[in-house]
């Protein structure tokens, strides 16, 4: 089970993140890059995220779901190449969508804090 964050950060994070991530200025207004950037990835039909936190990616394909890593607390990427339109559901720690992705866009960056949870729906 994860660990449970603090409410106030959730909420603050959450509405910064979704704010520039929807509007696409979390992909280009960031130029932050550390050590353990593993940078955007790219799957033909699939979507994949990575975290700055570095480990193993996150690849789904059409009707997969999966839980965000814990250590995934901070920057990272997605890159969303569904096929059929799909588009992938990113879930808060209370299984409410927090932002739905635009079908075959990406790579963009953003916080994953606010998530828990991924689901592809094609």
């Amino acid at each position: 089970m994860r660990k449970v964050r603090k409410a106030l950060s959730v909420l603050a994070l959450s509405t910064a993140v979704l704010a520039g991530t929807a509007t696409g200025a979390g992909a280009a207004g960031s130029s932050t890059t550390s050590p353990t950037v593993t940078g955007p990835c790219t799957v033909s039909g699939a979507f994949c995220a990575t975290s700055d936190n570095g480990g193993p990616s996150i690849t789904l394909y059409c009707g997969m779901s999966a839980p965000v890593y814990a250590s995934w607390t901070g920057g990272g990427y997605w890159n969303n190449r569904l096929p059929r339109n799909g588009v992938v559901r990113m879930f808060d720690e209370y299984n409410l969508v927090k932002y739905t992705t635009p079908p075959n866009y990406g790579p963009v960056r953003g916080n994953w804090a606010p998530i828990y949870t991924l689901r592809a729906d094609c």
